[in-house]
């Protein structure tokens, strides 16, 4: 069904119909992005091929088997990864360059790992999308009634929905190829850990990986204080006078005032004396 279909063959396609175009672009892009995860996939195993002088496509297992015989040398020593940090602890002597590309190898890996965990889910959501532009566009045709004598607009209503068709199985491959390079790039971080500890990873562990470490925050940078633009500038102080280090005493306190007394009583006026009869 999807042998001719522009879409599911990883082309780009235009149907001239802005309620369907916006969907099929970004299906396009997509696949676009998908074609390097392969090559994101070399990159991050890069440093781990150089120190180990293997070939760019060697294995996984070729990687990880390379590491434990080195380990288990003489004079070889065992070192703990932390996956969550990528950072390596030497258990005893140290093989800098090993675990210098252990560290990098496993912070590329984690974080492809966690972008491919994204694209799965993004994926997923464009498939349940692209289901439901399928089932609308099935629906139009169904009901186009009197229209259905135009065999030029019949054509091209055949044409959509064979290319939705194709970008609903192209999503839903899409994010399954995603969701499967996810958990394989963890399970080649969960070996690359037993391997540095010369250990081997039994059967029964495969397929149970722990869930992805969640991304380590980044420090936030302080920026210097900006003075702001109606900020005044301080006044510089005056200079001391040479010998005027002394400090100047403080001033004398002013006794409080004395209180007024009381003004005295004036004395009640004598009676007048009373009139002498002379007669």
């Amino acid at each position: 069904m999807f042998g001719s279909s522009k879409v599911a063959q990883g082309q780009r396609y235009q149907s001239q119909d802005q309620h369907y175009d916006p969907y099929f672009e970004s299906v396009y892009q997509a696949q676009l992005a998908a074609s390097a995860w392969q090559d994101e996939k070399k990159a991050a195993r890069k440093p781990l091929v150089n120190v180990l002088s293997l070939t760019p496509t060697a294995a996984d297992e070729t990687l990880i088997l390379a590491i434990r015989e080195r380990i288990r040398k003489p004079g070889g020593s065992g070192a703990k990864l932390d996956i969550a940090t990528s950072h390596v602890t030497p258990g005893g002597a140290t093989d800098s360059a090993l675990f210098s590309a252990v560290e990098e190898t496993a912070r590329l890996e984690l974080d492809r790992a966690r972008k491919l965990k994204e694209k799965a889910d993004k994926c997923d959501e464009m498939l349940k999308h692209g289901q439901l532009l399928k089932q609308a566009a099935d629906d139009e045709a169904s009901n186009r009634g009197a229209d259905k004598a135009d065999e030029k607009k019949s054509e091209k209503g055949r044409e959509i929905r064979r290319e939705l068709a194709g970008a609903v199985d192209a999503m839903r491959s899409l994010s399954r190829d995603a969701a499967k390079q996810s958990r394989e790039g963890q399970e080649f971080l969960e070996d690359l850990a037993a391997a540095l500890e010369a250990k081997e990873r039994g059967r029964d562990t495969r397929g149970a990986a722990k869930p992805l470490p969640p991304a380590q925050p980044k420090a936030e940078e302080k920026k210097p204080d900006e003075k702001k633009p109606d900020d005044k500038p301080s006044k510089p102080s005056k200079p001391t006078q040479p010998g005027s280090s002394k400090p100047k005493p403080a001033p004398a306190e002013k006794p409080a005032p004395a209180e007024k007394p009381a003004p005295a009583e004036k004395p009640a006026p004598k009676p007048p004396p009373d009139e002498v009869f002379n007669p």
